[in-house]
């Protein structure tokens, strides 16, 4: 009951929402929009009010790549990062990168105030209004041949270079016993040629009232990869680091993030301004699985236990549980049935049955991940194309078994030190003095984790 409620009072909101939408578009003096030759549809329409044409704000920069945010009825911020809008009834102003504005807002009552005008638009660095009959045509500066700029980006000689990184993540869930914060600060150098990598790490994590505050160093070169967590220096096996180094620089490299970036095109809008190029990418959920894919492709065989193989594995495995179920009558009955198959306990199951490949796509697949917001900002010089500084929002929501945790992962990095790092070497009193860990101790770890888990499982439900 509870739920359901929860639902009715959740519609009435969006509705409440959509309903100063619908009104306004049946009137009259309702004109097209189109921004840079598409046309935008909606239930919101651009109008003319008191000899000013209003445009949608919503419509408007979705359409033109920025991102929106209603932060309250009547409170709005839109952003690329280079340039920000707040709009807001309660001050009666919009602000232009913090900077108050003489632009009288709002303008109409109209979806709590959320238009712009056309003179006010046309001010802004980046837009240009023009108005013909019923239509009224906007033009930023967004580059219109995105894969030939990519292209070009890519050229870029960068071999090396230095990055501060900052992540920040929270996983909330249904159960409090799963819910975490997690601030980790990177600071690294990084050379392309030969391709190496020294990190500084540090990483505060809490779990319900249990706080791990780590500090780490790293190095991963052609020597291999080796880490300290305090005065001991070990040096992982070959079997985890062949490839993985690879699969890591493409990870920290922002020309390789921009390389896979080309195979979703929809997504990519480059803004141009004086001295620096916005390059601002957003996902939908397909474009997010494709994605996915993509990256499951390329480090599979870097990791053991993984492997493509599997999905075969996986299917017959489901349709085995699946099918031993209560013959399903209908097919509403059959869906449900599938899917109550695909519990935790399946996945466990699989998992424990000792399948030597996992497919972990498969397993991504069961999890049920949908991407709510994906908005990603990076700044590149106009001169040289190098990366400049990276920021990012990403909240991703996954359930199973009845349960539902929210990711939500806020990413800021600034560059640095272009071409000027020199070659990385791991110190010889590292390498000599490092405790060489086999790959059968990692397994081992494993394995004795497993059971550390499943003590605690059965004390608990004890």
């Amino acid at each position: 009951m509870r739920k359901l409620a929860t639902w009715v009072l959740a519609f009435v909101f969006v509705l409440s929402f959509a309903w100063p939408s619908m009104t306004a578009s049946a009137q009259d003096g309702a004109m097209k929009l189109v921004v840079d030759g598409v046309e935008v549809e909606g239930y919101e329409n651009a109008f003319m009010s008191q000899d000013k044409i209003l445009i949608p704000v919503d419509d408007l920069f979705k359409e033109a790549g920025f991102k929106v945010t209603k932060e309250a009825p009547g409170k709005l911020n839109v952003t690329n990062t280079y340039l920000t809008l707040d709009f807001s009834i309660a001050d009666q102003q919009i602000t232009v990168n913090g900077e108050a504005t003489n632009e009288v807002f709002p303008l109409t009552l109209r979806n709590y105030g959320n238009y712009i005008s056309s003179d006010f638009l046309n001010s802004l660095e980046g837009f240009e209004v023009t108005v013909s009959e019923d239509t009224v045509n906007v033009t930023t500066n967004r580059v219109q041949d995105v894969d030939a700029f990519l292209e070009k980006m890519l050229a870029a000689d960068l071999k090396s270079y230095a990055a501060k990184m900052t992540l920040d993540q929270s996983m909330e869930a249904d159960s409090e016993e799963f819910s975490m914060n997690m601030l980790m600060d990177m600071d690294m150098s990084m050379t392309t040629e030969p391709i190496s990598m020294h990190m500084k790490q540090s990483l505060s994590m809490t779990m319900g009232e249990e706080k791990e505050e780590v500090e780490t160093e790293s190095y991963f070169t052609k020597d291999g990869f080796f880490m300290t967590e305090g005065d001991e220096w070990t040096k992982f096996p070959a079997q985890l680091t062949d490839g993985l180094l690879e699969a890591t620089m493409a990870q920290a490299d922002p020309l390789a993030q921009m390389e896979m970036m080309k195979a979703f095109m929809k997504g990519i809008h480059v803004f141009e301004y004086d001295d620096v190029y916005i390059v601002v990418q957003t996902m939908t959920n397909d474009e997010f699985k494709e994605m996915m894919e993509e990256a499951m492709s390329l480090i599979t065989g870097l990791i053991p236990g993984l492997n493509d193989d599997s999905v075969s594995d996986v299917e017959a495995t489901l349709v085995e549980e699946t099918t031993s179920e209560e013959e399903a009558t209908t097919e509403e009955d059959a869906t449900a049935v599938e899917e109550e198959a695909v519990t935790e306990e399946t996945v466990e199951a699989y998992l424990e049955e000792g399948a030597e490949d996992i497919d972990l796509g498969s397993i991504l697949e069961m999890l049920n991940i949908n991407i709510d917001e994906f908005y990603s900002v990076t700044v590149l010089d106009k001169a040289t194309l190098f990366p400049q500084s990276v920021s990012g929002t990403t909240v991703i929501t996954m359930s199973m078994d009845g349960e539902t945790v929210t990711i939500t992962q806020l990413i800021e990095g600034i560059y640095s030190q272009f071409n000027a790092v020199k070659t990385i070497e791991v110190p010889a009193d590292v390498i000599e003095n490092a405790v060489v860990m086999e790959y059968d101790e990692v397994e081992a770890v494993d394995v004795e984790e497993e059971t550390t888990d499943e003590a605690e499982t059965e004390e608990e439900a004890a």
